[in-house]
């Protein structure tokens, strides 16, 4: 079986619960207050996370700051979560907020673990699944497993492209750190409450 028929194959599992895609709503949030968190990475960049008050819009930002305060952004993604507070879809943009992916998160219908992530180009339609060409064929699939004690494994990855694209992705994927996934590792407000009265995380 070559790569295509596996990933189709893949894609068509019955298990996998696949999100609805949301457009994210216009809405503002301060830039400081508990909706908000920025963390320090090691590579001098940071990373904003802004929620709404609902707690189902996540907004993760990496930017760099020049010294006169300008933010200079890399990626901006917006996350939507469903009611039990796991992501289900998103969409990735540069600093110029062009829209570049597309995101859906599937979850095990029995245990509610994340199973798969779909990554869509937003700027080229793929339609190459041969047992139904309307259905967009993902640039890029990852598939979970756990072990015994439920922790999650590393992910099995299939890309969607070939060629040169498919060179191209990795570069970006491995310039924004996404080798693992684009679930957000470090969020902040994960398992958290939202509290009026807390105070925001402060830039050292």
């Amino acid at each position: 079986m070559n790569m295509l028929s596996r990933l189709t194959f893949l894609l068509t599992l019955g298990f996998l619960t696949a999100g609805m895609m949301l457009e994210a709503p216009a809405q503002e949030i301060p830039e400081e207050g508990p909706h908000v968190r920025i963390m320090k990475n090691s590579d001098g960049s940071s990373t904003q996370f802004k929620r709404d008050h609902t707690n189902t819009r996540l907004e993760q930002s990496s930017f760099m700051e020049k010294t006169n305060g300008e933010k200079i952004v890399r990626t901006r993604t917006v996350y939507r979560r469903d009611v039990n507070g796991r992501l289900r879809s998103g969409i990735i943009e540069d600093g110029k907020k062009n829209r570049l992916y597309r995101i859906i998160y599937g979850y095990d219908k029995d245990t509610g673990r994340l199973i798969a992530e779909n990554m869509y180009d937003m700027r080229v339609v793929r339609k190459n699944d041969a047992l139904d060409p309307s259905k967009e064929t993902p640039v890029r699939a990852l598939r979970y497993s756990y072990n015994a004690q439920g922790q999650r494994s590393k992910p099995v990855v299939y890309v969607g492209v070939q060629g040169k694209t498919a060179e191209q992705l990795q570069k970006w994927i491995e310039k924004n750190n996404y080798q693992d996934g684009t679930m957000p590792i470090d969020d902040p407000f994960r398992n958290n409450t939202v509290n009026p009265n807390a105070k925001p995380l402060r830039k050292r």
